[in-house]
């Protein structure tokens, strides 16, 4: 399919203005002419999703800041899953004297696209966004936009799957592993997986198969070898029906085989529904979620359980509340799942979840996460018991009435607020 796509090209007469510039409020070009310096920009992409030496790079007709009080632009970039895929939204935030002027701008990349591929689209809609505040800046004056013809793939399109060969499938193959060792012990893991889906705004898909191997090898001062080994197999089916911005059903089944938890065969179905108090189309700024899902699952154990059992059928419900929010001032998240047999309500679950990301003030932010559970629901648990080999080596889970689990951080940056410089020289394995 061929279309017709207009390209921008940025042309910059000026450069980079110099701190003492900004500080006057204009700058002279080769001609005498005064015009403003390069907007102050402050880039809110996480290191992973954003090659920020790349951008400083190959965007160079704004000046980037550290902190959002400096900025006249906030871009705040977020991702999400779409289909074969994932969906960026750059979403720009002006502030100063471009306050309550915002704007966004959408990207989908490809799963088959290169990390440069992925870090040009990211690019060029940066470019595409910033062009929006340049236009009411004496900057237009020296950009040129070029208009120019070409082919498109298919990827920036919207369309239909009677346009899409594969009608929106996606399919995944990936596979690993992993050799280590010393004199007296070694570890092998191998891992494989696959997968099949299909993403439309009304129906999801998803079909995934994993294994997953362990083995651990000792030798002990005495000469003799210790050997743990943990095997899983696992493989599951959802289908999700969309019903406007707020609701979805699902429906999914798995089947699986766990050395760790006692399970020599897992079969289980599980329908459920979803409500949504924001909608959809805003969940990679915020997203506030309730899902109940009512199971039935069929267990057979390698050895006999607590409750005396080699086999047992169990019916179960579980609530997850999900909210996420992701803002100027950073990002939040919490999750409460709370999960419960009902062949035995004295076996449940509760857990809840939570991430903050937080800045203070200029140059100063938090970094909170943190898990804890309430446990009263192990009935894989072999009535035997774990000898001390197998607690060392890991091979089973233990009997445990909580989990937990916390991580903190603070992080005070101060100095000039320019972050414009990329100089990549002498970089080792302890960074930059």
């Amino acid at each position: 399919m061929n279309s017709l796509v207009f390209s921008l090209v940025v042309i910059l007469a000026i450069g980079l203005a110099p701190a003492h510039a900004l500080a006057q409020g204009t700058e002279a070009t080769g001609d005498g002419q005064e015009v403003s310096p390069g907007l102050l920009v402050f880039l809110d992409c996480d290191r992973r999703t954003c090659d920020q030496n790349y951008l400083r790079r190959e965007i160079t007709f704004i000046n980037y800041v550290r902190d959002r009080q400096d900025a006249q632009i906030h871009i705040l970039v977020t991702n999400q899953a779409a289909g074969s895929g994932q969906e960026y939204q750059f979403n720009f935030i002006g502030l100063r004297e471009f306050e309550g002027d915002d704007t966004q701008q959408v990207w989908v990349s490809s799963n088959t696209n290169t990390d440069d591929e992925k870090r040009a689209g990211i690019a060029q809609r940066i470019r595409v966004g910033i062009l929006h505040y340049l236009a009411k800046t004496s900057l237009i004056d020296h950009i040129e936009i070029r208009e120019q013809i070409e082919g498109i793939e298919d990827r920036f399109l919207v369309v239909d799957p009677d346009d899409d060969p594969w009608n929106f499938w996606v399919f995944r193959l990936h596979t690993d592993g992993e050799l280590k060792g010393e004199d007296r012990r070694s570890e092998k893991k191998m891992n494989f997986s696959v997968s099949a889906s299909r993403t439309t705004p009304d129906w999801k898909i998803r079909n995934n198969a994993n294994y997953r191997y362990d083995e651990r090898k000792f030798v002990l001062n005495d000469g003799s070898e210790s050997v743990g080994m943990s095997r899983f197999w696992w493989f599951q089916h959802q289908t999700v029906k969309s019903f406007g911005e707020h609701w979805g059903v699902s429906g999914k089944m798995a089947v699986g085989h766990m050395t760790y938890m006692n399970n020599k065969l897992a079969i289980v179905g599980a329908p459920g529904i979803e409500y949504n108090i924001f909608p959809y189309s805003e969940s990679s700024r915020r997203i506030f979620t309730f899902t109940y899902e009512v199971g039935i699952g069929r267990y057979q154990y390698f050895e006999e359980t607590l409750f005396g059992k080699t086999e047992e059928i169990l019916y179960d419900h579980t609530l997850l509340v999900n909210a996420d929010a992701v803002q100027p001032w950073g990002e939040a998240e919490i999750g409460v799942e709370l999960a419960q047999y009902l062949s035995d309500l004295d076996q449940w679950q509760a857990e809840v979840e939570g991430r903050l990301e937080f800045r203070i003030f200029r140059g100063l932010s938090v970094n909170l996460s943190g898990k804890w559970a309430a446990v009263r629901n192990q009935r894989f648990l072999p009535a035997m018991g774990q000898t001390d080999e197998q607690i060392l080596l890991r091979q089973s889970a233990l009997a445990t009435d909580s989990r937990y689990e916390m991580k903190a951080g603070i992080t005070y940056q101060f100095g000039s607020i320019f972050n414009n410089v990329v100089n990549p020289r002498f970089l080792t394995r302890w960074g930059q």
